[in-house]
């Protein structure tokens, strides 16, 4: 398993951080961190979520998050290995 990273636009509204980590949770899935913060547009947040999971995971978590109501945009973040 692997980490991955999905980065979420929001609408900026109580209790959308909470159905959200209430996916993971009734999906089993832990959240290793959470990062939340404002855009230029009051009505919107950006959300980073890192997770450890293996690809069927990282699917069905960017499928059911892109289901929510107050999700805009959803992006599976990809890990750029650079070799020096």
């Amino acid at each position: 398993m692997e980490k991955f990273t999905v980065e979420l636009l929001v609408e900026n509204k109580y209790g959308v951080l909470n159905r959200i980590t209430a996916l993971y949770a009734k999906r089993g899935y832990n959240i290793d961190s959470l990062y939340v913060h404002a855009t230029e547009d009051a009505s919107l947040s950006r959300m980073l979520i890192t997770s450890t999971g293996d690809d069927y995971i990282r699917i069905q978590m960017v499928k059911q998050i892109s289901k929510l109501y107050d999700v805009r945009q959803v992006i599976l973040m990809t890990e750029v290995k650079i070799k020096i």
